[in-house]
């Protein structure tokens, strides 16, 4: 189970649900492509699906699960045991804060992107490793932004890196989520 704590007084965790994910990687769409089909396992992929939430950072495109409510960002990718290839889940936040993330019980390794609320990247915690499931919750390392955040993009621990995601790259949320929470 990953959790999320909340210093400002909110606490929230990442977790997950038994669903399924697709099997996709982040697709390079260049700005302003419209939105017409479904993409190939190729992160140069030019097109993305128009069905389902997605969060375009530059030219690279996430099939995403959504954590936008307090019930849902509790639950987060907790229970996960891996998370597929080029997705993530999108935690959506009411206001922009210098959130904490801690992990616990968790399988997998993330990278976390912080996004303030001018839809761009504020910073990136790489390869955020999982805990020994013994350690106990006071003593798990909390991962926090530089700056204030009110988005955070969770994926595959590395996919940051090996995608040249970074600080300052801007971000779009496309299909279901378009123009719904202001990116």
């Amino acid at each position: 189970m990953v959790l999320v704590l909340v210093l400002t007084s909110v606490t929230v965790a990442c977790g997950t649900s038994t669903t399924a994910t697709p099997a996709t990687s982040p697709t390079q769409v260049p700005t302003g492509t419209a939105i017409e089909t479904p993409p190939t396992a190729t992160p140069t992929q030019a097109k993305t699906p128009s069905m389902g939430p997605l969060v375009r950072v530059e030219d690279l495109v996430f099939p995403v699960e959504l954590a936008d409510t307090p019930d849902k960002r509790i639950r987060g990718l907790s229970g996960r045991v891996s998370l597929e290839s080029g997705t993530g889940m999108l935690f959506i936040f009411e206001k922009p804060e210098r959130f904490r993330f801690w992990m616990r019980e968790m399988e997998i390794t993330l990278d976390i992107v912080w996004i303030g609320s001018n839809c761009e990247v504020v910073d990136v915690s790489e390869n955020v490793p999982f805990p020994d499931p013994e350690t106990p919750l006071d003593e798990l390392p909390r991962f926090s932004p530089e700056s204030r955040a009110k988005f955070v993009l969770e994926i595959n621990g590395g996919e940051a890196a090996e995608s040249g995601l970074g600080v300052g790259d801007a971000v779009e949320f496309l299909s279901d989520i378009a123009g719904k929470y202001g990116c």
